[in-house]
């Protein structure tokens, strides 16, 4: 069955002394939702380009600002790795724990009331000290 394809522009995330930032999203398809860390200066959502040369960029490689919030202010993680060093024998172990819970807690607060402006700190910093241009990202941090 043949298929209709149809451009829409991205959704504008953020405005910032000219710049304007939009939404990228998966695979280059609005229905399968925005992309959390990957961001553009262009409206057609593509997230398949090299990163930083077309205008697509991380926001985790950008110079992180020396104001809250910022992306470094994300809770501590709730890997495997993170039990072993708090001492658990397993990772079911360390899952049943009360640390973890409290840890999983911390992360779903910080993705529902800090997270987006913790991104829009990192953008708003990047674009006045020249990281980021109406063009792209000049410098990144890999």
């Amino acid at each position: 069955m043949p298929h209709v394809f149809e451009f829409r522009s991205a959704k504008l995330f953020m405005e910032h002394k000219g710049v304007d930032i939009y939404h990228v999203y998966t695979d280059d398809d609005i229905d399968q939702g925005e992309r959390t860390y990957w961001f553009a200066v262009h409206d057609d959502g593509q997230d398949d380009n090299a990163h930083g040369t077309d205008g697509v960029f991380d926001v985790r490689c950008l110079p992180q600002p020396d104001t809250s919030p910022s992306l470094a202010d994300q809770p501590p993680f709730i890997g495997a790795d993170q039990g072993h060093e708090l001492g658990f024998a397993s990772y079911d172990e360390w899952k049943d724990s009360a640390e973890y819970k409290r840890r999983q807690q911390l992360w779903h607060d910080w993705h529902q009331t800090v997270e987006a402006q913790a991104i829009k700190n990192t953008i708003r910093n990047a674009i006045e000290i020249g990281a980021l241009t109406p063009n792209g990202a000049v410098t990144t941090t890999d």
